[in-house]
Protein backbone atom coordinates (compact mmCIF):
# COMPACT_ATOMS: atom_id res chain seq x y z
CA UNK A 1 0.00 0.00 0.00
CA UNK A 2 3.15 2.17 0.98
CA UNK A 3 4.63 2.01 -2.59
CA UNK A 4 0.94 2.18 -4.56
CA UNK A 5 0.11 5.47 -2.20
CA UNK A 6 3.15 6.71 -1.13
CA UNK A 7 2.22 10.57 -0.34
CA UNK A 8 -1.47 9.58 1.00
CA UNK A 9 0.38 7.36 3.23
CA UNK A 10 2.84 10.02 4.10
CA UNK A 11 0.10 12.33 4.64
CA UNK A 12 -1.89 10.48 7.19
CA UNK A 13 0.97 9.69 8.98
CA UNK A 14 2.17 13.48 9.75
CA UNK A 15 -1.32 14.09 10.21
CA UNK A 16 -1.41 11.75 12.98
CA UNK A 17 1.47 12.31 14.30
CA UNK A 18 0.60 16.13 14.99
CA UNK A 19 -2.56 15.31 16.62
CA UNK A 20 -0.82 12.65 18.58
CA UNK A 21 1.64 15.32 19.59
CA UNK A 22 -0.88 18.21 20.57
CA UNK A 23 -2.66 15.66 22.35
CA UNK A 24 -3.01 15.52 26.53
CA UNK A 25 -1.97 11.96 26.30
CA UNK A 26 1.65 13.56 25.98
CA UNK A 27 3.54 15.34 29.21
CA UNK A 28 4.13 18.88 28.10
CA UNK A 29 7.45 18.93 27.40
CA UNK A 30 8.17 19.25 23.30
CA UNK A 31 10.81 17.28 22.96
CA UNK A 32 8.94 13.92 24.50
CA UNK A 33 5.98 15.34 22.47
CA UNK A 34 8.16 15.47 19.51
CA UNK A 35 9.39 11.96 20.01
CA UNK A 36 5.52 10.76 20.77
CA UNK A 37 4.15 12.18 17.28
CA UNK A 38 7.44 10.81 15.20
CA UNK A 39 7.01 7.35 16.65
CA UNK A 40 2.97 7.56 15.96
CA UNK A 41 3.92 8.57 12.13
CA UNK A 42 6.26 5.61 11.72
CA UNK A 43 3.29 3.16 13.26
CA UNK A 44 1.23 5.08 11.01
CA UNK A 45 3.51 3.93 8.37
CA UNK A 46 4.26 0.32 9.53
CA UNK A 47 0.58 0.10 9.84
CA UNK A 48 -0.03 0.82 6.12
CA UNK A 49 2.50 -1.86 5.34
CA UNK A 50 0.80 -4.48 7.15
CA UNK A 51 -2.27 -3.34 5.70
CA UNK A 52 -1.22 -3.90 2.09
CA UNK A 53 -2.08 -7.74 1.56
CA UNK A 54 -5.72 -6.72 1.56
CA UNK A 55 -6.40 -6.22 -2.14
CA UNK A 56 -6.98 -2.30 -2.56
CA UNK A 57 -9.67 0.06 -4.74
CA UNK A 58 -9.29 0.83 -8.36
CA UNK A 59 -6.57 2.87 -9.33
CA UNK A 60 -8.76 6.05 -10.78
CA UNK A 61 -11.19 5.32 -7.88
CA UNK A 62 -12.55 8.71 -6.35
CA UNK A 63 -11.21 9.33 -2.79
CA UNK A 64 -15.54 10.09 -1.81
CA UNK A 65 -16.92 8.01 -4.70
CA UNK A 66 -17.40 11.42 -6.45
CA UNK A 67 -15.57 13.65 -8.21
CA UNK A 68 -14.67 16.80 -6.44
CA UNK A 69 -14.76 19.02 -9.50
CA UNK A 70 -18.17 18.02 -10.26
CA UNK A 71 -19.50 19.54 -6.85
CA UNK A 72 -21.48 23.16 -7.05
CA UNK A 73 -19.19 26.22 -6.19
CA UNK A 74 -22.25 27.09 -3.80
CA UNK A 75 -22.18 24.04 -1.68
CA UNK A 76 -18.26 24.72 -0.81
CA UNK A 77 -19.73 28.46 0.15
CA UNK A 78 -22.26 27.38 1.94
CA UNK A 79 -19.57 24.59 3.91
CA UNK A 80 -17.35 27.78 4.22
CA UNK A 81 -19.74 30.23 5.97
CA UNK A 82 -20.78 26.75 8.11
CA UNK A 83 -17.37 26.50 8.96
CA UNK A 84 -17.17 29.98 10.17
CA UNK A 85 -20.41 30.56 12.32
CA UNK A 86 -19.38 27.10 14.52
CA UNK A 87 -15.87 28.20 14.63
CA UNK A 88 -16.54 29.43 18.30
CA UNK A 89 -17.75 25.47 18.70
CA UNK A 90 -14.25 24.33 17.01
CA UNK A 91 -12.27 26.07 19.40
CA UNK A 92 -14.39 25.22 22.95
CA UNK A 93 -13.52 21.41 21.05
CA UNK A 94 -10.12 21.96 20.99
CA UNK A 95 -10.27 23.33 24.34
CA UNK A 96 -11.72 20.55 25.82
CA UNK A 97 -9.97 17.49 24.16
CA UNK A 98 -6.52 18.90 25.17
CA UNK A 99 -7.26 20.12 28.08
CA UNK A 100 -5.87 17.05 30.36
CA UNK A 101 -5.42 13.31 30.38
CA UNK A 102 -8.58 12.97 32.30
CA UNK A 103 -11.35 14.20 30.00
CA UNK A 104 -12.39 13.56 26.83
CA UNK A 105 -9.09 12.77 25.35
CA UNK A 106 -10.90 10.88 22.54
CA UNK A 107 -12.72 13.76 20.98
CA UNK A 108 -9.41 14.76 19.44
CA UNK A 109 -8.89 11.62 17.48
CA UNK A 110 -12.83 11.51 16.43
CA UNK A 111 -13.02 13.86 13.25
CA UNK A 112 -10.28 11.85 11.98
CA UNK A 113 -11.92 8.35 12.65
CA UNK A 114 -15.34 10.24 10.99
CA UNK A 115 -13.46 11.33 8.11
CA UNK A 116 -11.84 8.09 7.67
CA UNK A 117 -15.02 5.82 7.80
CA UNK A 118 -17.31 8.58 5.80
CA UNK A 119 -14.40 7.84 3.13
CA UNK A 120 -14.37 4.27 3.38
CA UNK A 121 -18.36 3.72 2.73
CA UNK A 122 -18.33 6.48 -0.20
CA UNK A 123 -15.75 5.46 -2.00
CA UNK A 124 -17.39 1.48 -2.03
CA UNK A 125 -21.04 3.12 -3.06
CA UNK A 126 -22.42 1.14 -5.63
CA UNK A 127 -23.70 4.29 -7.89
CA UNK A 128 -21.05 7.27 -7.30
CA UNK A 129 -23.00 9.09 -10.67
CA UNK A 130 -26.48 9.29 -8.98
CA UNK A 131 -27.00 12.71 -7.57
CA UNK A 132 -29.61 12.65 -4.87
CA UNK A 133 -30.20 15.08 -2.33
CA UNK A 134 -33.16 14.73 0.70
CA UNK A 135 -35.28 17.86 2.26
CA UNK A 136 -35.80 15.64 4.70
CA UNK A 137 -32.52 17.15 6.02
CA UNK A 138 -33.50 20.72 7.15
CA UNK A 139 -35.94 19.26 10.03
CA UNK A 140 -32.29 18.66 11.40
CA UNK A 141 -30.15 21.87 9.97
CA UNK A 142 -32.94 23.96 10.66
CA UNK A 143 -33.01 23.31 14.54
CA UNK A 144 -29.42 23.02 14.37
CA UNK A 145 -29.32 26.42 13.96
CA UNK A 146 -31.41 27.95 16.12
CA UNK A 147 -29.51 26.09 18.91
CA UNK A 148 -26.24 27.45 17.97
CA UNK A 149 -28.06 30.81 17.21
CA UNK A 150 -29.00 30.52 20.91
CA UNK A 151 -25.46 29.52 21.87
CA UNK A 152 -23.85 32.72 20.04
CA UNK A 153 -25.84 34.80 23.15
CA UNK A 154 -25.94 32.76 25.79
CA UNK A 155 -22.07 31.58 25.61
CA UNK A 156 -22.81 27.86 26.78
CA UNK A 157 -20.79 26.10 24.84
CA UNK A 158 -22.56 22.92 25.03
CA UNK A 159 -25.37 24.01 23.03
CA UNK A 160 -23.34 24.73 19.97
CA UNK A 161 -21.49 21.41 20.53
CA UNK A 162 -25.10 19.65 19.83
CA UNK A 163 -25.98 21.50 17.21
CA UNK A 164 -22.96 20.51 15.48
CA UNK A 165 -23.62 17.09 15.71
CA UNK A 166 -26.85 17.71 14.95
CA UNK A 167 -26.08 19.81 11.68
CA UNK A 168 -24.04 16.67 10.27
CA UNK A 169 -26.79 14.04 9.30
CA UNK A 170 -28.86 17.32 8.51
CA UNK A 171 -25.72 18.04 5.92
CA UNK A 172 -25.76 14.13 4.93
CA UNK A 173 -29.30 14.05 3.68
CA UNK A 174 -28.99 17.23 1.83
CA UNK A 175 -25.89 16.88 -0.25
CA UNK A 176 -25.96 13.36 -0.13
CA UNK A 177 -29.58 11.63 -0.26
CA UNK A 178 -31.02 9.21 2.24
CA UNK A 179 -29.39 6.14 0.37
CA UNK A 180 -25.78 7.41 1.02
CA UNK A 181 -26.89 8.84 4.22
CA UNK A 182 -27.53 5.37 5.57
CA UNK A 183 -24.04 4.32 4.24
CA UNK A 184 -22.93 7.27 6.84
CA UNK A 185 -25.10 6.34 9.75
CA UNK A 186 -21.78 4.95 11.31
CA UNK A 187 -19.44 8.00 11.51
CA UNK A 188 -22.36 10.26 11.56
CA UNK A 189 -23.20 8.33 15.33
CA UNK A 190 -19.72 8.68 16.45
CA UNK A 191 -20.36 12.42 15.79
CA UNK A 192 -22.09 11.74 19.54
CA UNK A 193 -18.59 11.09 21.02
CA UNK A 194 -17.00 14.47 19.86
CA UNK A 195 -19.04 16.41 22.33
CA UNK A 196 -17.15 16.57 25.56
CA UNK A 197 -19.23 15.52 28.66
CA UNK A 198 -17.78 16.51 32.00
CA UNK A 199 -16.39 13.72 34.54
CA UNK A 200 -19.37 14.87 37.06
CA UNK A 201 -21.25 12.76 35.57
CA UNK A 202 -19.66 9.95 36.66
CA UNK A 203 -21.00 10.58 40.04
CA UNK A 204 -24.44 9.57 38.58
CA UNK A 205 -23.16 6.60 36.74
CA UNK A 206 -21.94 5.72 40.21
CA UNK A 207 -18.36 4.92 38.96
CA UNK A 208 -16.63 6.61 41.82
CA UNK A 209 -18.26 4.52 44.58
CA UNK A 210 -18.31 1.21 42.73
CA UNK A 211 -14.42 1.60 41.95
CA UNK A 212 -13.73 2.50 45.55
CA UNK A 213 -16.32 -0.72 46.59
CA UNK A 214 -14.03 -2.58 44.58
CA UNK A 215 -10.71 -1.30 45.74
CA UNK A 216 -11.43 -1.90 49.57
CA UNK A 217 -11.36 -5.94 49.32
CA UNK A 218 -8.39 -5.97 47.20
CA UNK A 219 -6.36 -3.63 49.50
CA UNK A 220 -7.00 -5.69 52.71
CA UNK A 221 -6.29 -8.84 50.64
CA UNK A 222 -2.93 -7.67 50.44
CA UNK A 223 -2.70 -6.81 54.02
CA UNK A 224 -3.12 -3.64 54.57
CA UNK A 225 -5.96 -1.74 56.76
CA UNK A 226 -8.73 -0.26 55.38
CA UNK A 227 -12.01 2.11 56.12
CA UNK A 228 -13.88 3.29 53.23
CA UNK A 229 -16.52 6.22 53.83
CA UNK A 230 -17.75 6.31 50.41
CA UNK A 231 -15.73 7.71 47.67
CA UNK A 232 -12.69 7.74 50.70
CA UNK A 233 -10.64 5.54 51.42
CA UNK A 234 -8.89 5.84 54.60
CA UNK A 235 -5.45 4.08 55.18
CA UNK A 236 -3.07 4.16 58.52
CA UNK A 237 -0.59 6.12 56.49
CA UNK A 238 -3.06 8.65 54.05
CA UNK A 239 -6.71 9.04 53.12
CA UNK A 240 -7.28 8.80 49.16
CA UNK A 241 -10.42 9.90 47.48
CA UNK A 242 -11.50 8.57 44.10
CA UNK A 243 -12.42 12.02 42.47
CA UNK A 244 -14.09 12.64 39.34
CA UNK A 245 -11.19 12.21 36.87
CA UNK A 246 -10.09 8.71 38.75
CA UNK A 247 -13.40 7.06 38.09
CA UNK A 248 -12.46 5.94 34.75
CA UNK A 249 -15.49 7.69 33.36
CA UNK A 250 -12.97 9.14 30.21
CA UNK A 251 -11.96 5.92 29.22
CA UNK A 252 -15.57 4.27 29.45
CA UNK A 253 -16.75 7.32 27.20
CA UNK A 254 -13.99 6.77 24.45
CA UNK A 255 -15.09 2.51 24.58
CA UNK A 256 -17.94 2.97 24.19
CA UNK A 257 -17.64 4.69 21.09
CA UNK A 258 -14.68 2.21 19.93
CA UNK A 259 -16.98 -0.64 20.32
CA UNK A 260 -19.60 0.66 18.31
CA UNK A 261 -17.31 1.04 15.73
CA UNK A 262 -15.74 -2.72 16.47
CA UNK A 263 -19.40 -3.97 16.74
CA UNK A 264 -20.41 -2.74 13.02
CA UNK A 265 -17.73 -4.53 11.66
CA UNK A 266 -18.01 -7.75 13.17
CA UNK A 267 -19.63 -10.64 10.95
CA UNK A 268 -21.14 -12.66 14.01
CA UNK A 269 -23.89 -11.05 15.94
CA UNK A 270 -22.77 -12.98 19.16
CA UNK A 271 -19.22 -11.22 18.91
CA UNK A 272 -21.21 -7.92 18.07
CA UNK A 273 -23.40 -8.05 21.12
CA UNK A 274 -20.21 -9.06 23.13
CA UNK A 275 -18.05 -6.21 22.36
CA UNK A 276 -20.79 -3.30 22.89
CA UNK A 277 -21.64 -5.64 26.37
CA UNK A 278 -17.87 -5.41 27.08
CA UNK A 279 -17.02 -1.58 27.22
CA UNK A 280 -18.48 -1.01 30.62
CA UNK A 281 -17.27 -4.11 32.76
CA UNK A 282 -14.01 -3.87 31.17
CA UNK A 283 -13.29 0.16 31.99
CA UNK A 284 -14.56 -0.41 35.40
CA UNK A 285 -12.63 -3.53 35.93
CA UNK A 286 -9.08 -1.48 34.57
CA UNK A 287 -9.62 1.66 36.67
CA UNK A 288 -10.12 -0.75 39.35
CA UNK A 289 -7.05 -2.19 38.66
CA UNK A 290 -5.43 1.32 38.45
CA UNK A 291 -6.66 3.01 41.59
CA UNK A 292 -5.78 -0.22 43.55
CA UNK A 293 -2.01 -0.24 41.99
CA UNK A 294 -1.96 3.30 42.74
CA UNK A 295 -3.16 3.71 46.17
CA UNK A 296 -0.53 0.59 47.22
CA UNK A 297 2.11 2.19 45.78
CA UNK A 298 1.27 5.37 47.54
CA UNK A 299 1.00 3.76 50.73
CA UNK A 300 4.66 2.55 50.04
CA UNK A 301 6.13 5.28 48.66
CA UNK A 302 4.33 8.65 49.68
CA UNK A 303 1.43 10.09 48.87
CA UNK A 304 3.56 12.49 47.26
CA UNK A 305 3.74 9.81 44.20
CA UNK A 306 0.19 11.36 43.00
CA UNK A 307 2.00 14.26 42.54
CA UNK A 308 4.30 13.26 39.75
CA UNK A 309 3.97 12.38 36.31
CA UNK A 310 3.20 8.49 37.37
CA UNK A 311 -0.46 9.44 38.36
CA UNK A 312 -1.08 10.46 34.52
CA UNK A 313 0.55 8.08 32.55
CA UNK A 314 -1.12 5.27 34.56
CA UNK A 315 -4.48 7.20 33.20
CA UNK A 316 -2.89 6.55 29.96
CA UNK A 317 -1.59 3.43 30.17
CA UNK A 318 -5.46 2.27 31.72
CA UNK A 319 -7.15 4.27 28.28
CA UNK A 320 -4.82 2.51 25.87
CA UNK A 321 -5.37 -0.65 27.43
CA UNK A 322 -8.86 -0.93 27.54
CA UNK A 323 -9.21 -0.07 23.64
CA UNK A 324 -6.25 -2.07 22.93
CA UNK A 325 -8.53 -5.13 24.57
CA UNK A 326 -11.37 -4.26 22.55
CA UNK A 327 -9.47 -4.29 19.29
CA UNK A 328 -8.28 -7.47 20.12
CA UNK A 329 -11.53 -8.97 20.38
CA UNK A 330 -12.66 -7.52 17.63
CA UNK A 331 -13.15 -9.01 13.96
CA UNK A 332 -10.24 -7.92 12.51
CA UNK A 333 -10.00 -9.54 9.11
CA UNK A 334 -13.80 -8.07 8.48
CA UNK A 335 -12.82 -4.83 10.00
CA UNK A 336 -9.60 -4.27 7.39
CA UNK A 337 -11.69 -5.85 4.74
CA UNK A 338 -14.48 -3.31 5.35
CA UNK A 339 -11.99 -0.20 5.56
CA UNK A 340 -9.68 -0.93 2.36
Amino acid sequence: MLRQEPHRTLVIAALVGVVTAISPFLPQEWMVKLAGGSLAAAAVVAWRLWWAPVAPPEPDAEPFGVPLREVSPGIFVTLGLLVVFFAPTFVFFYDKWTGNVWENGHGLFMPFLMFYLARSALRNDPHPERAESSAWGLLLVVPALILASADHALRTAYFGAVAFVLMLPGLSLLLLGVRRSRRLAMPLLLGLFMIPIPNVMATHLFLKTWTAEMVEPMIRFVGIPVLREDTILILPTETFLVADACSGFSTLYAAVGLSLILARYCRSNWRRLFLILAAWPLALLCNTLRVFLLVVAAHYLGSDLLDTAFHGASGVATFWLVLLALFMAADRQALRAALT
